[in-house]
């Protein structure tokens, strides 16, 4: 078992709601096991998303049963209340009311960021491909990068390497899909014993280790989902693991199989997250920070190329450095962006990327194609710059001379170019062709690398 505390984490003597429910726990070892090996499915329901009283205090089945008339004291799950709510103003008003409770959310910046939370936190966590949900919302397609399988049809894409979110009650980017009310229930559950996606949450289920996040023994969607699993399953029925607030009942958890952790799921997701940036298995997410601050830095230094002393008329190596820092620039830029499907968060995988780069150079230099040479080298520089100490970062090398190499200092840089053309020759003689090829007239002209070689 490992040990987290969330002392340092929240401040021991917080009182707001959210952080009380960051409390200590321990990870068991099969967790560990299985986030490490790419074998840890997330389960999420309504308790991650706007349904989380941090984001609205009330839930929405208060607004439907106001709506229908039912009072707080009767008992009426939520598949009902949705049922009552439909069968009196009609399908097409409950998904307006369920759009309007989303809209509402994204439409204030704070709301949406407490509502996607947990997705930001568990994006940059890379070996986790499998994201089943009962939730309507599209926030893992939009925060963890994830293609969306609502239906048996979208399994056309199940051979992508990106990571899917399974909608098991459909999805807002979908409404038609949208699984409410009781006979939609009924409707689902018959397509998911027979179907693709059903099969599929079996499948993980007998072969991975699943953890339910956002879920209370008292949420009617659970109780729905295994007892969906257990009648398919029988006494296969594997052991799952509860991540929720007071999970701390004990006949429930024996009844479901369950081994809960009492603590809020977003923590726990950044404490599993401490324990693999310690064991270097994942980049810390603060990296991603640094990236954006060296991408304002290069952007910063890229603007001095077609002025003095960058003139590429007067200076041809200054093509090479505009290439160079091209590199720097699409490196960074993609890693911004595409930081959502957590490959960039593999130390592994952006190693193997600088390992390419690096046979990209080797043969460039071959084919003497000098400014892709320059152009790899700045990529390569980028990628490392994300894995790089907070030390290291300071001697960032945002120069370039061909026949030097990288540079860190403007003013060593401006003393080397005085010697360009003897550095090499070849190189120096192809940009200079490369302008007369072209052209060039203009002393402002910048040359630039796509992101092509």
């Amino acid at each position: 078992m490992s040990e987290v505390s969330e002392e340092a984490h929240t401040g021991q003597h917080s009182d707001c709601t959210c952080c009380k429910q960051k409390k200590d726990f321990s990870v068991p070892q099969e967790i560990i096991d299985a986030v490490t090996g790419g074998k840890l499915v997330v389960f999420a329901c309504a308790g991650i998303s706007t349904e989380n009283s941090n984001v609205f205090y009330w839930n929405l089945i208060d607004e439907i049963k106001e709506d229908v008339g039912i009072s707080d004291d009767e008992n009426v799950s939520f598949a009902n209340a949705m049922g009552a709510f439909e069968e009196k103003f009609g399908r097409k008003e409950l998904l307006q009311r369920i759009k309007k409770r989303f809209d509402y959310a994204e439409a204030f910046p704070e709301l949406y960021r407490r509502a996607v939370s947990f997705h930001r936190e568990l994006f940059t966590i890379h070996t986790v491909k499998e994201i089943f949900t009962t939730n309507w919302d599209d926030y893992f397609e939009k925060e963890c990068g994830a293609i969306s399988i609502s239906s048996d049809e979208d399994f056309r894409f199940w051979d992508l390497p990106q990571r899917k979110v399974f909608k098991l009650h459909g999805s807002v980017s979908s409404y038609g899909s949208i699984v409410a009310t009781e006979k939609d229930y009924k409707k689902r559950y018959k397509q998911l014993r027979d179907g693709a996606i059903g099969a599929s949450l079996k499948l993980s289920l007998a072969t991975k280790t699943m953890v339910f996040f956002g879920y209370s023994f008292s949420d009617n969607d659970f109780d729905k989902i295994y007892s969906f699993l257990k009648k398919s399953m029988g006494d296969a029925m594997p052991k799952i693991y509860i991540v929720s607030p007071n999970p701390k009942d004990p006949a429930k958890l024996e009844k479901y199989n369950a081994i809960g952790i009492d603590t809020d799921g977003t923590f726990f997701l950044s404490k599993l997250k401490e324990f693999l940036v310690k064991e270097k298995k994942l980049v810390p997410d603060e990296n991603f920070e640094f990236v954006e601050v060296g991408l304002l830095m290069i952007q910063k230094e890229h603007f001095k190329l077609g002025k003095e002393p960058y003139i590429l008329l007067e200076n041809p190596e200054s093509l090479y450095l505009a290439s160079y820092q091209d590199g720097i620039l699409h490196a960074f830029e993609r890693m911004l962006t595409m930081k959502k499907d957590g490959s960039y968060s593999c130390p592994c995988y952006v190693m193997k990327l600088i390992e390419s780069y690096e046979r990209g150079k080797k043969l460039g230099r071959k084919e003497r194609r000098y400014h892709d040479v320059a152009y790899y080298e700045g990529y390569k520089m980028g990628l490392t710059y994300l894995l790089a100490t907070e030390e290291t970062r300071e001697y960032f090398p945002m120069y370039y001379l061909y026949g030097h190499g990288p540079i860190v200092k403007e003013e060593e840089y401006m003393e080397l170019s005085k010697k360009a053309e003897s550095l090499h020759k070849a190189a120096y003689k192809w940009a200079k062709g490369w302008i007369k090829y072209h052209n060039i007239t203009s002393s402002d002209t910048v040359f630039q690398h796509t992101p092509f070689a």
